[in-house]
């Protein structure tokens, strides 16, 4: 499986699935897993007493579109969401709060590794509070209802993102987990700010005006790519949407500096391995030929930008900070040896490469747990 194709499948629901396949009982798998996501999301089922009145077409003026080149939708959808409301951050800045570019994650009953360590959901739900907004995450069975209410949240103003399955959007046979914005809509369907402009997507990255026409789709093409995501990954719901309202801001960024800290050292206590010990796992791994070389490439690749980016946000945004100066450095050291690695996945040198991306991987994730203390 490629790991493009599961970049929601991250923190709590991989532990939860790893536990279930564990203990083998399908039964209980679909329990814990309606229990997580209940509680962890902190869903809401959608009412009619959460529906407004709403004109037959209407499009968000002042969203602005903005499409990255990695696979990075969650980010970037609260990116955009964030920039509608006035508060303009690069993606980084967004991927810090939601410890989502940081840290790895193993795939449960597999030796694939991903290069994201959190949930994105419970990422979104941390990270609102630090942009000055509230998530609010609506869950429904009923399409008409889906429908009614994303238009009804349209034409008050507010962007509505959607959990999908990419593949499904665009008519494609592949599955890829992602995340999109909604700015608009007309009678039959809705224009969505694509978040990530790689195949299947039919869009070129970049950032592009508020009021941009999007890409269109149907109800049905929309209510189809929902329905196989909640398939894949078990939700007790089968239509999602969630809605950012403005709050005063927070800024305390302890529990930040904690959430990093958790997710770059990992553990492997419960379910699959996360963190620096997956990585290692992963290293033990390529040294029994259990893993292909040339899946590295591209995981490596785009591991050594994700930490190139955080790397720069932290030197640049907390210059000031020695502390955290070094720490951006560590994680320099990790996105060097991890573009050697992608630039020969089958050279001999790969394995004393990652040890070494390891090491500073840690010690990044080891100075952020004592700058809290």
């Amino acid at each position: 499986m490629h790991w493009r194709r599961i970049t929601v499948i991250l923190g709590g629901i991989v532990v939860v699935v790893g536990i279930s396949i564990v203990v083998g009982w399908p039964l209980l798998t679909k329990a814990m897993l309606s229990y997580y996501y209940q509680s962890v999301y902190r869903a809401r089922y959608l009412t009619a007493a959460d529906i407004q009145p709403a004109p037959a077409a209407s499009t968000l003026q002042d969203m602005p579109w903005i499409a990255a080149d990695l696979p990075v939708c969650q980010s970037t959808s609260l990116q955009m969401i964030a920039a509608q409301h006035g508060n303009h951050q690069p993606r980084p800045a967004i991927d810090l709060l939601m410890a989502f570019t940081y840290g790895f994650t193993t795939i449960p009953d597999s030796d694939e590794l991903i290069p994201f360590g959190q949930d994105p959901e419970i990422g979104m739900l941390v990270a609102a509070p630090y942009l000055g907004l509230k998530r609010q995450y609506y869950v429904t069975d009923d399409p008409d209802l889906w429908i009614a209410a994303a238009r009804s949240f349209i034409a008050q103003g507010y962007p509505v993102r959607v959990a999908l399955d990419m593949g499904r959007l665009y008519d494609h046979p592949t599955f890829v987990a992602h995340s999109d914005i909604l700015a608009g809509y007309d009678q039959d369907g809705f224009f969505v700010y694509e978040t990530v402009c790689l195949s299947p997507a039919p869009c070129q990255p970049g950032q592009y005006p508020a009021g941009a026409d999007g890409l269109y789709r149907t109800h049905a093409q929309l209510l189809a790519a929902m329905e196989s995501q909640a398939a894949v990954f078990g939700y007790p719901w089968r239509y999602n949407l969630t809605v950012f309202t403005p709050v005063a801001p927070v800024s305390d960024f302890k529990p930040i500096w904690q959430q990093l800290a958790r997710v770059t050292l990992g553990a492997d206590q419960y379910g699959p391995t996360s963190g620096v010990v997956a990585l290692e796992r992963l290293i033990e791994k390529i040294e029994q030929k259990r893993v292909n070389s040339a899946q590295l490439g591209e995981l490596f690749a785009t591991t050594a930008r994700f930490r190139h980016d955080n790397a720069a946000f932290l030197r640049e945004r907390f210059a000031a900070d020695t502390t955290l100066v070094q720490a951006a450095a560590y994680l320099e050291e990790a996105a060097t040896r991890y573009e050697q690695v992608a630039s020969d996945p089958q050279s001999g040198s790969v394995t004393d490469l990652l040890r070494r991306a390891a090491a500073a991987e840690r010690a990044f994730g080891e100075a952020m747990q004592a700058y809290v203390r």
